[in-house]
């Protein structure tokens, strides 16, 4: 089992009130949780170059998870990250050696996935050579789909 686990957080899929049961054993047996919650804008907000909102906003996503598996007995840390999701892992993967990623992403297709999502589990996995499992969450916040490699 992976021993240091890094989560890649997306927008509002922090609002559970607990750790996903389909992630929990993965962080359960990790001795370090790293968690990144990317800088997210909206269209308008990149095309205005407005990004204070989105800064907060993943400020209060990362404490949002913290405080989740910190009510759970975990003791993560981690940073807020670059917009782009796969730079933010690879800034985080520069001071955390993990080897397994885990992605918190909206289903497919969902009301909530965004341009960003489009490809992220795909380029992780191109660009890093450390394992990666990505779930994907409904707007209920259950996992409808698993992808490893």
């Amino acid at each position: 089992m992976a021993r240091r686990v890094l989560v890649l957080t997306n927008e509002d899929l922090a609002d559970a009130n607990e750790v996903p049961p389909a992630i929990r054993p993965l962080i359960d047996e990790a001795e370090e949780i790293y968690v990144v919650a990317p800088t997210l804008t909206t269209w308008m907000q990149w095309l205005t170059d407005d990004r204070d909102n989105a800064q907060v906003a993943a400020d209060e996503r990362l404490l949002t998870v913290f405080a989740h598996m910190r009510a759970d007995g975990l003791k993560p840390r981690g940073e807020v990250g670059a917009e782009n999701q796969v730079t933010a892992i690879a800034d985080a993967l520069a001071q955390f050696d993990a080897d397994l990623i885990v992605l918190r992403l909206h289903a497919h297709g969902s009301e909530h996935e965004n341009r960003r999502e489009l490809g992220v589990a795909e380029q992780v996995r191109s660009h890093f050579g450390v394992p990666t499992i990505a779930f994907y969450f409904d707007s209920e916040g259950h996992v409808v789909e698993r992808e490893e490699a």
